[in-house]
């Protein structure tokens, strides 16, 4: 009889790959009054490879995984005031930049008047 230990395994190769973003990666957040503007360059990664999420009505998680060419993962969480609008989110890529604009609410304001 042979323990489970004694049995050879195949070595551990990952689903995806952890590699390092491509070094000319990057992410620039612009604010106007009525939207916040992301722009993420990705060289290396394709549309299908490219998923955005929200969070707690706060927080966007924008990951891409590239499987070509030994791979690569970007990962980035950005944290919005509670005025983003991260039900309308909007976003394209070109091949190389995701560009991402979500909207601002106007928040009400309150006054207390004293007189």
């Amino acid at each position: 009889m042979t323990h489970p230990s004694s049995r050879s395994q195949a070595p551990y190769v990952p689903f995806l790959s952890h590699g390092p973003p491509p070094a000319d990666s990057w992410i620039e957040i612009e604010t106007t009054p009525g939207e916040y503007k992301l722009l993420v360059r990705l060289p290396g990664f394709s549309r299908e490879g490219i998923t955005l999420a929200t969070k707690r009505r706060r927080i966007l998680h924008v990951v891409a995984d590239s499987w070509e060419n030994g791979g690569g993962h970007f990962e980035r969480r950005i944290s919005f005031g509670y005025d983003a609008d991260l039900v309308q989110v909007r976003a394209e890529f070109d091949g190389v930049m995701l560009r991402v604009v979500i909207p601002r609410r106007v928040l009400p304001v309150s006054w207390s008047a004293s007189r």
